[in-house]
């Protein structure tokens, strides 16, 4: 078979063994048991069947760096595709920490116009008393609270982390409570 052709099945291949691969994993670590186990199964008939046939039959008509090549962009372009998959099927929440020293209230005010839920509670460190915004909302919300709050104050901390296990409250950019 024509060495072009096997470059292409090799790519398409590998492309989605690794897609199948990161979408485990991520859905593993999000503790989605039976959904880690169902992606598993499929994950490795997918990869028996890619190292009996494919790359046996690819190696036969000899490697070159077309073969290396098309691994190599399947792999890549299988790990871009699963991480954006899994981003679809894990609709992360996250907890966002706002520390401004001097532009807290006006922060507050303009998340809350915008429609975001923010909790406001004043806290205290080395350098004195602050006030720390709480907000709660879905990952893809999380760039476009960044932007609006560092064109309030460029010199803003912002931290955030997931949440598992959400219960109850408001959350930005979904209709109905939790």
């Amino acid at each position: 078979m024509n060495i072009l052709l096997w470059s292409l099945i090799i790519f398409v291949s590998i492309l989605v063994q690794v897609l199948t691969g990161t979408v485990r994993l991520i859905v593993m670590v999000k503790n989605k048991k039976f959904l880690t186990v169902i992606i598993g199964f499929f994950e490795s008939a997918i990869a028996l069947a890619i190292a009996i046939t494919v790359i046996s039959n690819a190696v036969r008509e000899g490697i070159n760096i077309y073969i290396i090549l098309s691994y190599a962009a399947g792999f890549a372009l299988g790990l871009f595709v699963g991480m954006q998959i899994s981003q679809l099927i894990c609709k992360d929440i996250l907890s966002i920490n706002i520390f401004s020293r001097s532009r807290s209230e006006e922060i507050e005010k303009s998340l809350r116009e915008k429609g975001f839920g923010v909790t406001g509670y004043d806290g205290s460190g080395k350098d004195g008393n602050i006030k720390v915004l709480h907000i709660i909302c879905k990952r893809n919300n999380f760039d476009e609270l960044k932007s609006y709050v560092k064109e309030i104050d460029p010199k803003v901390l912002v931290t955030s982390h997931s949440l598992e296990g959400l219960s109850g409250g408001f959350i930005y950019d979904i209709k109905s409570r939790i």
